[in-house]
């Protein structure tokens, strides 16, 4: 302990004599070890940190899928869940939700458009946590027809109720309905995501309607390999009773935090093993550094060897020296990585998954702990193995200024070069990879215009509209009073705008004149339009003419389809002839509807992903309820429209609550998690350019200056300075050339496992292994010239007259 103390005062008194050296080797380690442990800290709210539910690690999102390619919502039918919850399986317990249109009266009875959802039985059960207040669902309540109630979320209770004590029983009022209050979730309750109210829904054992989001929880010690084979041999039960509906059909498992986090979590992997990277970078430049001033301090070395001390002792006062450093360097970096996580909560990434609340908890401080010792030992190692290996009187060559000095240096120093450049050209070119990626998705066409494109949600309930004439005519009012407001283009409305996660009707067709082949099913799409929709969300009409007024009740039955649909089922004929009827999970022929119109496609799912076939059918002709009317504005500055159409809204319906949002926003968010590691990225390549500048520079000028006499006496010989130039600059260019090869194998293979991740990347892609290479040399040459430049420029009388 006392060695140790003594070897802690030495390295202290060490630094502070040359205090530049240990305030750059400082800085530049706080730079990766705070890089690192933001990104860390981030990884570990949203991948790391339990959920905070009982036994995590045994709750599921559970889906369906069709393996024969047929278009489906993904979603689970009511007989699929009730059968999960056989005694005999290994599944504690199984349970769907839906989402619901509501709108909240609050107690002044200003409405306000909320999240309701529709759970089955044992919902909360599934999750394990207890209630706040009240018993939540009882008995009498879980029957068809039972008296309904609803249970708010911790936050309705605190911000609308006050955190009333009292509040379970008393009466709660929607627009749509006034019922009770029989609980109040969990305080950690969030499942779905910022739910508001959940009430319940009976399960039928016998639907086959594919419209719940499942959640399941796995008996305790079950391994969800078996559970999955016992799901397996249900679903060919169901296969048996449900031919049409289960077919090809399988359950789909995914751990409730990887379905939670969805595509984050492999985003935030690539970026976290970026600044490893970064890091290692960093502890390259600091072990350059300390290379450089071992062996301006060989000299001193020799003489302690010389006076008795072992080479064990001074390898355990460099580590020391390098431990020291790489603490003040985890302190300052655990500063840099508070300011950098408020950063990234502030570039959005607070409103991502599970990094509303990225805090520095035990993990992270314990991450913060490993980065320091493992940065310590790396930058200290190659210093002291450097001393291990060399003897006194290469030591003491070493302190001096002879011109073979330092060679088993400038050999490590080399090394580190190499490293630098091979480093900095894959971070680079992991940035140029996120670049790419997120240029590809914001450059992909939607197939509608975003920009001055208002929407909001409207449901038409109660009794006012008892039958689909009167649902007809509510749409017809909205539409004249939005199209008569100033700056209003056009106005429309559809079942699902694109982007927003609504769900849709998965359908089967049968073309007239075809007979419908059970083995290979033709399936679309539905979607509800109104007239006019495509012209205000900018959908190009590619044949054929939008939906009128005059397709209504009573008409002929139209539908307008999209390319997609067109390309897929009706190549080569006109589509404008072709008649279909769909329908799940049986279709009626004689429901058949008339195709009058081809439109482009829109990418409904997300950005990434193609166009599914499908068609639009009339809003008035079948008098649908729920839509998103869409507004086109010809106003740069739409907040004089909203409050106008607000207006005439509640002129319309006094309780009908209105949330508008934009377009160019919906996009926005669905690019979010891109942008972010696409900007953390280009920060970190910035990073790793500038630091393998300063090291080249520093490892370059090391060189020059351990030669500055045999420059000298070249250039009293006649040599010319142009001669000395290159004398320097070929060191360079020989380090950048065995950098860049590495380099771009490394970058190459890194771009093997993440372009699979990245949309629309290749690893061999030229131009980003081309970019990362040329900005990491021209980098490099720069760093070079300048020392080159500057030892060209010595007189060599006055070096010679020194020595």
């Amino acid at each position: 302990m006392e060695t140790l103390l003594q070897d802690l005062r030495f390295a202290v008194r060490s630094l502070r004599r040359t205090p530049a050296f240990p305030l750059a080797a400082i800085a530049t380690l706080a730079l990766g070890i705070g890089a690192t442990t933001a990104i860390f800290s981030t990884v570990n709210a949203a991948l790391l940190r339990p959920l905070p539910y009982p036994d995590a690690g045994d709750l599921y999102a559970l889906r369906t899928t069709l393996t024969d390619g047929r278009v489906t919502t993904g979603l689970v039918a009511s007989s699929e869940l009730a059968r999960l919850n056989l005694p005999e399986l290994s599944i504690a317990r199984a349970a769907g939700v839906q989402p619901q249109e509501a709108t909240f009266l609050g107690k002044d009875g200003t409405p306000r458009r909320t999240r309701v959802y529709a759970v089955t039985g044992g919902f909360f059960e599934v999750f394990g946590l207890p209630m706040t207040l009240g018993p939540g669902f009882t008995p009498d309540q879980l029957v068809e027809n039972g008296p309904p109630t609803a249970i708010i979320s911790h936050r309705v209770w605190r911000d609308e109720f006050g955190s009333d004590p009292a509040i379970v029983g008393k009466p709660i009022r929607f627009a749509e309905i006034t019922t009770t209050i029989g609980a109040v979730a969990h305080k950690d309750f969030d499942t779905p995501h910022n739910a508001d109210f959940w009430f319940y829904i009976p399960m039928d054992p016998k639907g086959i309607q594919h419209s719940l989001e499942g959640y399941l929880r796995l008996k305790r010690g079950t391994n969800i390999d078996v559970a999955r084979s016992q799901m397996e041999s249900v679903m060919s039960g169901l296969r048996r009773d449900f031919p049409e509906s289960a077919r090809s059909r399988i359950y789909v498992t995914r751990p409730l935090i990887d379905s939670i986090v969805g595509d984050l979590g492999p985003i935030l992997i690539i970026v976290l093993s970026s600044t490893a990277l970064l890091l290692l970078l960093a502890c390259v430049n600091v072990t350059n550094l300390l290379l450089a001033r071992g062996a301006a301090r060989g000299r001193e070395m020799a003489v302690r060897v010389a006076l008795g001390a072992g080479r064990g002792r001074i390898v355990r006062q460099l580590l020391t020296e390098s431990t020291l450093l790489a603490f003040a360097g985890t302190f300052v970096g655990l500063l840099v990585a508070y300011v950098g996580v408020k950063m990234l909560v502030g570039l959005s990434a607070g409103t991502l998954p599970r990094l509303d609340a990225v805090t520095f908890d035990r993990n992270v401080l314990l991450f913060a702990l490993v980065t320091m010792i493992v940065s310590g030992v790396l930058v200290g190692f190659a210093p002291a193995l450097r001393l291990a290996r060399t003897d006194v009187k290469t030591l003491m060559n070493e302190g001096g200024r002879t011109a073979s000095g330092g060679r088993g240096t400038a050999r490590w120093l080399n090394a580190m070069t190499v490293a630098q450049i091979a480093l900095a050209i894959t971070l680079v070119a992991g940035a140029g990879w996120l670049i790419r990626g997120f240029s590809q998705l914001r450059a992909t066409d939607p197939g509608f215009v975003a920009d001055k494109r208002l929407l909001f949600d409207v449901t038409l309930n109660g009794p006012k509209y008892n039958d689909g004439a009167a649902v007809v005519a509510g749409w017809n009012a909205i539409f004249d009073r939005i199209r008569a407001l100033p700056g209003v283009a056009a106005v429309g409305s559809v079942s699902s705008f694109p982007l927003r996660g609504t769900q849709e009707n998965s359908l089967l067709l049968q073309f007239r004149g075809e007979t419908m082949d059970p083995a290979n099913p033709k399936g679309s799409r539905q979607r509800f339009a109104s007239p006019g929709l495509f012209k205000a969300m900018g959908t190009r009409m590619l044949a054929g003419r939008d939906f009128t007024n005059d397709d209504r009740g009573g008409s002929t039955a139209v539908a307008i389809v999209n390319k997609t649909f067109a390309q897929r089922y009706l190549s080569g004929r006109d589509p404008l002839t072709v008649h279909f009827a769909a329908g799940y999970p049986t279709v009626d022929p004689r429901r058949e509807v008339q195709i009058i119109g081809v439109v482009d496609d829109v990418r409904q799912k997300s950005l990434q992903e193609p166009a599914e076939p499908a068609f639009y059918t009339s809003t008035l002709q079948f008098g649908f309820r729920r839509q998103s009317v869409v507004v086109a504005s010809t106003l740069t500055d739409t907040s004089s429209l909203r409050a106008a159409i607000r207006e005439e809204m509640r002129k319309f319906e006094p309780l009908m609550g209105i949330d508008f949002e934009a377009a160019p926003q919906i996009i926005a968010t669905t690019l979010r998690r891109q942008e972010l590691g696409m900007m953390l990225m280009l920060l970190f390549g910035v990073a790793a350019v500038a630091l393998a500048a300063i090291g080249i520079y520093g490892v370059i000028a090391y060189a020059a200056a351990q030669r500055t006499d045999e420059v000298a006496t070249r250039l009293a010989l006649g040599a010319t300075q142009a001669d000395a130039f290159w004398l320097v600059v070929k060191q360079g260019r020989t380090l950048a050339a065995i950098g860049t090869a590495i380099g771009l194998a490394a970058a190459y293979g890194a771009g093997r496992v993440v372009s699979s991740r990245i949309y629309e990347v290749s690893a061999s892609d030229p131009t980003i292994l081309g970019a990362a290479t040329v900005v990491v040399v021209i980098v490099a040459i720069v760093a070079t010239i300048i020392p080159a430049w500057r030892i060209s420029r010595i007189a060599p009388s006055r070096v010679l007259r020194a020595e």
